[in-house]
């Protein structure tokens, strides 16, 4: 390869915070996308502000291939594109920057930033907007490109998953998935983030000429993302981890690591990992609203976690992340009984203190409002809610609940019996 393409094609991997890897790939075949009419704001339309506060990606491995990098004369020496953890956090700003354009291009309210304020006011605080906050996943993501002597041609393509939230509410307002492709058969010397960058452009017009958008930016009603209260699923087969026999002091390190925090809609909870196949077992009140979670494991790895099944009326939530590679907790399914130990595992608080773990004792069975709780006086705090209940050998017997009981009085807590969870959501362990 000359230098000058050298020098082209590592500035470009650069900029873009994406990896190379030198494996031949097949020839990548972009889907097209079609470029929707955005729907403006009119004159004397007044709706609410919206920034772009999240952006995430969903893959099943860390450096998932998204593409192909040709070079050589004829484009014939193929190399796999492998987009890394980071790419999306690299892209955050310019995806910001460009949804925001998009915005103001249809004459939508965004927020003010600081240097937009003509007049500063030495100690006087600027007064806060409630804007709505959208938040995006990228589903899929493909590109090919070929490298020139001259600069670069190709195209990349967007699959994005959209919800728009209303933080005083605390739900989400709006969703929809939109696509976006770009095509230069032109050579140019720029990065490839600005091939994803165009088609990210696309997608977010795409966003924009959605109905359900508009409503919810001018505060008409739109049907929120409810959370299933009466669904019956179908049954979910999940091969379930052998039982533990050995004392849980044994395996303490195995079990906390198949117990991860739960972030969804500004607040955050506990969840606990049933397979490796990346089924993950909370509450429904930890999931809240949102169709996507982070899912983050006491590693500090973060994994995008999809819900696939919840009920609210028992508080239940099934998620769905990529597969891992660690041991998955062991279940209980007969009932512990009265005085036995048990023990109890979450991020009370937050991330912070994840896998924290608490013990005590079975202190009997209640019904409360029609429903069966385990009573323990294991400690629990808020961001404990859908962390697992263990008994001596660290099998699951139940699932965090917060709020319940009489608040302020120790010792008075509650767990879901693991068997009411799995029968609530159609889940089969049976091996």
């Amino acid at each position: 390869m000359p230098t000058t393409a050298k020098l082209i094609f590592a500035a470009s991997i650069l900029a873009s915070g994406l990896l190379v890897s030198p494996t031949r790939a097949e020839p990548v075949t972009l889907p097209d996308s079609e470029e929707l009419p955005v729907i403006s704001m009119q004159e004397g339309e007044v709706g609410r502000a919206v920034s772009l506060r999240t952006i995430r990606a969903k893959y099943e491995t860390p450096y998932a291939k998204i593409g192909e990098l040709q070079t050589g004369w004829f484009c014939g020496n193929s190399k796999d594109v492998l987009w890394s953890p980071t790419t999306y956090t690299l892209f955050a700003g310019r995806l910001g920057r460009s949804f925001r354009k998009e915005l103001e291009n249809a004459h939508y309210a965004v927020p003010a930033l600081a240097s937009d304020s003509l007049f500063e006011e030495p100690g006087k605080e600027k007064p806060k907007t409630l804007e709505l906050q959208v938040g995006m996943l990228i589903k899929e993501v493909n590109a090919n490109y070929c490298l020139k002597t001259d600069g670069m041609q190709g195209g990349a393509y967007l699959k994005i998953f959209w919800q728009v939230y209303a933080p005083e509410a605390k739900k989400v307002l709006f969703e929809t998935t939109t696509s976006g492709t770009y095509h230069s058969t032109a050579a140019s010397k720029t990065d490839l983030g600005a091939y994803y960058e165009k088609a990210f452009t696309m997608a977010a017009r795409n966003l924009l000429a959605a109905p359900g958008f508009h409503d919810a930016v001018m505060n008409k009603d739109v049907p929120p993302a409810a959370a299933t209260t009466t669904d019956t699923f179908s049954a979910l087969k999940i091969k379930a981890y052998r039982p533990l026999t050995e004392p849980l002091t044994k395996n303490i390190t195995t079990l906390r690591s198949a117990v991860a925090t739960v972030m969804a809609n500004n607040s955050s909870g506990s969840g606990f990992f049933l397979s490796q196949e990346g089924y993950l077992l909370t509450n429904q009140h930890v999931v809240g609203t949102a169709k996507f979670v982070k899912v983050v494991l006491p590693t500090g790895r973060e994994l995008v976690g999809e819900v696939i099944r919840q009920d609210k009326e028992r508080d239940v939530a099934l998620i769905k992340t990529e597969a891992i590679s660690l041991q998955p907790v062991s279940l209980r399914i007969d009932e512990a009984n009265i005085g036995e130990d048990v023990y109890a595992i979450g991020s009370p608080l937050g991330e912070k203190f994840n896998t924290s773990l608490t013990r005590g004792i079975v202190s009997g069975y209640r019904t409360l409002n029609d429903k069966r709780y385990i009573q323990s006086d294991v400690a629990i705090l808020p961001g404990d809610s859908g962390g697992p209940l263990m008994d001596v050998r660290g099998n699951v017997i139940g699932i965090t609940v917060s709020g319940l009981g009489a608040r302020g009085i120790a010792g008075m807590n509650f767990f879901i019996p693991i068997h009411d969870a799995l029968a609530k959501l159609s889940i089969d362990t049976r091996n």
